[in-house]
């Protein structure tokens, strides 16, 4: 073979061994493009960037928003694990471990699953929890959306995280679609066609909602005033305070143990939403981090706006 021939071998060997390299990225790259395979690698909301070899194929969820994320993203049978507040998104069929509260579980009961990725909240109180599993070298990624716009971002890295981020993605853009559709309605209305609205949660005795909160982001998106938005957090209001603030719409969740008739004794004919008969159930598994949140948003927009949303 002539000096010639040689060079041209060569400059073939170098073309392939390129496009094998270019071909290996590619599909390395799949992870973050919605398909199954390929590397992963995300931020979650602790800052920490967490790296996984492929998308995850045993996925403990400690969370129901997570669990519900994760199912309606089409990973539940990729699923192998949940805590107790996910238990009511399971069949009876389903081979799903139940691992009880987060607060009771131990990192033991978690190695058992083997799972390649936990999600789990970001809360202080879980802190040690995730170090601890993060020490046994399971992959962790911690989120604690707190308001709608933080709720899309937990959905799309969410989505990656699990290697489904292109149906992440237009689950998003659907969400974002139907609230702008609301929020182009409400957002020109002045302040005196916006109604009062107090807000009950089920938890914790019956709390209410502040400021900083994805309830509150929610009233004031279907075109109400949150009467406590002066308010940060959540916190048991007393009947006293929500008379002083005479709403005109009151929204309890449907889950509560308080009936309407409870909330009618308690506060009285003189606060309008008695007097008018607005007092509204809504399905408390829609007031939280998960794709029905916008359900919710759109329940309370026909109760707040009827005539805009018929």
């Amino acid at each position: 073979m002539n000096k010639r021939a040689i060079a041209v071998v060569a400059i073939i060997a170098v073309l392939v061994i390129a496009s094998a390299a270019v071909a290996l990225l590619y599909l390395n790259s799949g992870g973050s493009k919605g398909n199954i395979a390929g590397a992963i690698s995300i931020v979650d909301d602790r800052g920490k960037t967490v790296n996984l070899t492929s998308a995850p194929q045993r996925i403990v969820c400690l969370g129901s928003a997570f669990t519900e994320i994760a199912f309606d993203l089409d990973a539940k049978g990729r699923v192998v694990a949940v805590d107790s507040s996910s238990e009511w998104l399971l069949n009876s069929t389903d081979n799903i471990t139940k691992l009880g509260a987060v607060s009771s579980i131990g990192v033991e009961s978690i190695i058992a699953q083997n799972p390649d990725l936990v999600v789990v909240w970001n809360f202080n109180m879980y802190a040690n929890f995730i170090g601890n599993m993060e020490n046994s070298s399971i992959p962790v990624v911690a989120f604690y959306p707190k308001n709608v716009p933080t709720i899309l971002h937990t959905i799309s890295a969410m989505g990656e995280a699990i290697g489904e981020k292109a149906k992440a993605d237009a689950m998003v853009s659907d969400m974002q679609a139907r609230i702008d559709a609301i929020v182009q309605k409400t957002s020109n209305l002045t302040n005196a066609e916006k109604p009062k609205v107090y807000l009950e949660l089920m938890s914790k005795g019956g709390q209410t909602v502040g400021n900083n909160t994805m309830s509150n982001d929610l009233i004031n998106m279907a075109g109400g005033v949150n009467i406590f938005n002066n308010g940060t957090g959540n916190w048991k209001a007393s009947a006293e305070s929500i008379i002083a603030e005479n709403p005109d719409i009151v929204i309890i969740e449907n889950q509560s143990t308080k009936t309407n008739d409870d909330l009618k004794s308690t506060l009285g004919t003189s606060v309008s939403a008695v007097s008018n008969d607005k007092i509204y159930r809504i399905d408390g598994t829609t007031l939280t981090t998960s794709p029905r949140v916008v359900d919710a948003l759109e329940q309370m927009a026909k109760w707040l706006h009827p005539e805009l949303f018929a």
